[in-house]
């Protein structure tokens, strides 16, 4: 698996820890509070739309893969940027996150799958 792909998966990792993580975290320490910034959701998911087109470019197969990759990254910027509840945010967020860290595992996992058939 390339280094961008992995990097995709823990960045995909991540956005969903930060997403279901941070209202116990703050209600631990409030002054964590700034986590939940609209800022630090919107650079998350401009993280990932780099790193995923940073690891497209490897991808041989794939027009599904890559429309996964650019729903995960639409629902992404849909829970940043939407105005709904902080329930419908987190679904959004983590559907899109899921979606694009499947991309990132069969982006390079695909080849080999594909030559054993």
């Amino acid at each position: 698996m390339q280094r961008e792909d992995t990097l995709g998966i823990c960045l995909s990792g991540l956005c969903v820890v930060h997403c279901l993580g941070i209202p116990i975290l703050i209600a631990l320490s409030p002054a964590l509070g700034w986590m939940e910034q609209e800022w630090v959701h919107l650079l998350l998911a401009c993280l990932a739309l780099v790193v995923t087109l940073w690891a497209m470019r490897n991808w041989s197969r794939g027009l599904v893969l890559k429309l996964l990759a650019f729903a995960g990254l639409a629902l992404l910027f849909t829970g940043a940027l939407a105005e709904v509840s902080a329930t419908v945010e987190r679904v959004i967020t983590v559907a899109g996150a899921s979606g694009l860290a499947l991309a990132h595992f069969f982006g390079k996992r695909g080849d080999a799958m594909f030559r054993q058939s």
